[in-house]
């Protein structure tokens, strides 16, 4: 399986230095750099809705976890702050 894409990249990259050696002005450069990507976007899997759910929260988790780990250490050095300049009689 590992053959067929590197095969396919080769092929692809052999295409490309082609297409790169007839590009000479602006349109023609442009136009194939919507060719490129329009094929690069065909490679592209999206997830599936079980898996986009799954990844969200993931991420929504995360950020939780190192707000929490912030707002911890910001209480902290505050406490910190305050026991160091606070005047004792």
């Amino acid at each position: 399986m590992a053959d067929e894409y590197e095969n396919e990249s080769e092929g692809l990259i052999e295409k490309a230095k082609a297409d790169r050696a007839s590009a000479r002005n602006f349109v023609t450069r442009t136009i194939l750099f919507f060719r490129q990507v329009i094929g690069e976007l065909k490679k592209v899997t999206r997830p599936t809705s079980k898996e986009l759910v799954n990844y969200t929260l993931v991420v929504l988790g995360f950020v939780v976890v190192v707000m929490v780990v912030i707002g911890v250490m910001d209480w902290a050095f505050y406490q910190g702050i305050v026991w160091t300049f606070t005047k004792t009689n």
